[in-house]
């Protein structure tokens, strides 16, 4: 039986790819920090976890993979706000903790590395977030070990933190504040798709980088109003002045520099390349991620 070796395995991604690893047969290794967490999330799943307090910890994260040697790793950790009173940063977290990551696997080199990026990656994007993006996607390459680098739009799913925030707001207010990038659109994706789109590239060729999108191009504003009509109410959107984006969240404000969509190339998405059908629709997907929060 193959090893797959996954990082951010109880995230909202993370915790499909395992289910999508078990189903597919693989024996799935966690490095985590609370395995508390890991056995409520997997209570029914076999599992083998292995505790890392602190991913700068390199010495301790070589012993793991030592101990593991896995054939295929997949690393979803990341974040999308900083907190830096805790020390948890863009540069941190979604490059050192990479690159340690990386340089610990050129000592027993898996056959491929699936990395989760994320769709506007760009040297002249304004956001550390995107930068700090790519600059583990560098720090993948020149790895030289085999890789697939996967680039999400918009993730749908119960988990999703904008669902979370939402859910109990709407059985107390109709009115909703949220920021006012007009006709800046994201091609949704669901996150079983997503799931599946990694496990599956561990079994693709090397060295290829798939941007996955929806079936739709939609705003912000839009994915509130479908999310919040699918309980059957409707909702005020209030727009936040660009301001105080500017002020109170200028990082999630620089996010959305431009589209975050996927190319259109003759009618076929993106996604299909990886998984061999079409993406789950949005609609269906928004009512399943509804009502999953019901």
């Amino acid at each position: 039986m193959e090893k797959i070796l996954i990082t951010g395995g109880t995230g909202f991604v993370g915790r499909y790819v395992v289910r999508e690893g078990l189903k597919k047969g693989y024996e799935i290794h966690l490095i985590i920090r609370n395995p508390s967490k890991a056995q409520k999330i997997f209570f029914s799943e076999s599992l083998r976890l292995h505790q890392l307090h602190d991913f700068t910890n390199k010495i301790e994260l070589s012993k793991i993979i030592s101990k593991i040697k896995p054939d295929y790793v997949i690393h979803l950790i990341g974040i999308i706000q900083e907190i830096k009173s805790k020390g948890i940063t863009f540069e941190k977290v979604h490059y050192e903790y990479s690159k340690n990551l990386y340089e610990a696997l050129k000592q027993i080199p898996p056959k491929k590395i699936v990395h989760m990026s994320a769709l506007g990656v760009d040297e002249k994007a304004p956001s550390k977030y995107h930068r700090t993006k790519l600059m583990a996607e560098k720090e993948l390459k020149d790895s030289h070990i085999p890789y697939v680098i996967i680039r999400p739009s918009f993730i749908l799913g119960p988990e999703q933190l904008l669902f979370a925030k939402i859910t109990p707001l709407i059985k107390k207010t109709p009115l909703f504040f949220f920021p006012n990038i007009k006709g800046y659109k994201f091609q949704p994706i669901d996150v079983r798709d997503v799931a599946e789109g990694f496990i599956r590239a561990v079994e693709v060729g090397n060295n290829n980088i798939f941007e996955l999108c929806g079936d739709e191009k939609v705003t912000i504003g839009e994915i509130v109003r479908d999310f919040v009509s699918s309980f059957g109410k409707k909702v005020i959107l209030m727009p936040l002045p660009k301001f105080i984006l500017k002020i109170f969240a200028s990082e999630q404000y620089k996010m959305m520099w431009r589209h975050n969509i996927c190319e259109d190339k003759e009618g076929v998405y993106p996604i299909q390349k990886l998984i061999g059908r079409k993406p789950i629709p949005y609609r269906e997907s928004i009512r399943w991620s509804a009502f999953s929060n019901l």
